[in-house]
């Protein structure tokens, strides 16, 4: 099992983890001050892009004439519960450090580009793929997880947007824009180096959970 305990913030030191965990005179003090800055210009930049592409993504919810759709405003993500699943096939939960134990989640799923559409990636038909949930986009982990976990008697807020999150079962379509997907950086397919997914990308994604499980 992987748990899912201050993400952004893992990547960021794992590097200098690895060159300075035998250096007893590293500065750690001035580390934390740095990675801090770096995380304020992100944060800036994380919420100019948010309020240039909501109004995109309200547009696009408009002209696809999607129904019974909920805005995240703090976030710029519009969301629809298609399929709510079965609430008794898993619990999320906190591990004895404190951290969220991340599911392996296997779904069928299609990814689409706004505001046109576009299908970048999607499950084959007939087949599913698993990802652990450690290991996936920022707005898969907001879909996927429920408001807040019970943690030794205290409801712990989570950054989730659905009260009990995603179940077996559940089915989810959620337009996110690029702050909790690829950012500012392309991406590329591994095989050819052409772009499917352009910098600065709002994405809508359809996800259906076929099973969840530690």
């Amino acid at each position: 099992m992987k748990n899912i305990t201050k993400f952004l913030m893992a990547f960021l030191c794992l590097g200098i983890l690895f060159t300075a965990c035998n250096k007893d005179n590293f500065d750690w003090d001035a580390y934390y001050k740095e990675q801090a800055e770096k995380q304020r210009v992100q944060d800036s930049i994380n919420k100019k892009r948010v309020e240039e592409q909501f109004p995109m993504i309200k547009k696009y919810v408009a002209d696809n004439q999607l129904q019974n759709v909920q805005y995240i405003d703090s976030l710029g993500l519009a969301y629809q519960i298609l399929t709510t699943g079965d609430e008794s096939s898993y619990t999320y939960s906190f591990n004895g450090n404190g951290g969220i134990v991340a599911p392996n989640a296997t779904v069928k799923y299609t990814g689409k580009l706004v505001p046109s559409g576009t299908v970048f990636d999607q499950t084959e038909e007939g087949k599913t793929a698993t990802f652990n949930l450690s290991k996936v986009i920022t707005a898969w982990q907001i879909a996927f997880l429920p408001k807040s976990i019970t943690y030794n008697g205290t409801e712990v807020k989570t950054g989730g947007i659905t009260p009990t999150g995603l179940k077996k079962g559940s089915k989810i379509r959620f337009i996110t824009p690029s702050p909790w997907a690829y950012g500012d950086t392309d991406q590329k397919n591994s095989s050819t180096g052409n772009v499917t997914i352009p910098a600065k990308s709002p994405l809508d994604f359809t996800i259906e959970v076929v099973d969840i499980k530690n």
